[in-house]
């Protein structure tokens, strides 16, 4: 029992080494992709995020009228139904159906030849095959459509991840300052506009503030950091509508996820400003639960068309 008890914990070590060795594999790999990806997308990024941020205003202006749950499952049906139609254009439509009838042929040979050991194995071996080939036929067009499935889910979050601040709502402002800034820097709140400070802590790595929402509106709060003018946009209000938590930095991975405000590229002291806004409270809309309501009515939608399209995934 002594030595069982040595060698499930050292099979147990060895697995956890492992898994850090590709962590840091993949970690590595990352980072060499994001530099080499960095100079190419963020450029990019900055151009196509207002033009995506401009289709979103309009799409959920039209949008407006109805109840947001409704909007957002109006909104996923469509992007479904969409998505199923871009696919069918996109995809070998009859390669697709010939690996599935490989599927359902070798499928049909394991029930039926169950009892003959070599049947089975040439039947589980073009199984294989077959589901492998259906995978490489899929994956291209799934990779084409993520495409514009990005911004639009990045427009979607910033309405449906977070709410605006209400009027005597309080929330944290934080400002993260660039390593060459990071001990000494002078940072400072000027003119506040729709709120006030309650409290700060400016200086350091990351400087805080405490703040409470005074106006509804969409209101600037501009910072001082050893004499070089940020802003980032504060928006108060009881309405439906689209905020930014984060004025990202130039990495294109923050620029995708947070698309609205321009990047701090041009600012030497601040790498990023984030207002810590309450997530929005729903089990169908609110923060988290939106993404899952996006797919499982995208998915129904497709699914539900599929016949009318005559489109096979």
């Amino acid at each position: 029992m002594n030595f069982l008890g040595w060698l499930l914990t050292n099979i147990a070590y060895a697995f956890w080494w492992l898994w850090d060795i590709v962590v840091d594999v993949a970690g590595v790999a990352f980072a060499a992709l994001d530099a080499l990806l960095n100079p190419i997308l963020s450029p990019l990024l900055r151009v196509v995020n207002p033009i995506c941020t401009w289709i979103g205003d309009a799409v959920y202006a039209v949008l407006s009228p109805l109840p947001v749950w409704l909007g957002l499952s109006l909104l996923s049906a469509i992007a479904g139904v969409a998505l199923l139609v871009a696919f069918g254009w996109l995809s070998n439509q009859d390669a697709i159906g010939r690996a599935k009838d490989d599927i359902k042929a070798n499928l049909l040979a394991l029930k039926l030849y169950k009892d003959e050991i070599r049947v089975t194995f040439v039947a589980q071996w073009r199984l294989l095959c077959a589901i492998v080939r259906l995978q490489r036929y899929m994956l291209l067009p799934v990779l084409i459509l993520a495409l514009p499935m990005v911004p639009a889910l990045a427009q979607m979050g910033v309405r449906y991840q977070w709410r605006p601040l209400h009027v005597g709502e309080r929330c944290i402002v934080s400002l993260k300052l660039a390593k060459a800034f990071a001990k000494g820097a002078s940072v400072e709140i000027v003119n506040p506009d729709g709120f006030i400070v309650e409290a700060g802590v400016p200086g350091g790595g990351v400087a805080a503030w405490r703040i409470r929402a005074t106006e509804p509106g969409r209101h600037t709060i501009s910072f001082n950091v050893q004499g070089e003018t940020v802003t980032k946009e504060l928006v108060v209000g009881d309405a439906f509508q689209r905020v930014s938590a984060l004025r990202p930095p130039a990495a294109w991975t923050s620029q995708t996820l947070h698309p609205v405000e321009s990047p701090l590229s041009g600012s030497k002291a601040v790498e990023s400003i984030e207002v810590d806004y309450p997530p929005r409270q729903s089990i169908v809309y609110g923060a988290d639960y939106w993404v899952l309501t996006f797919f499982v009515i995208s998915m129904v939608a497709a699914i539900v068309f599929r016949p009318v399209f005559n489109v096979k995934f």
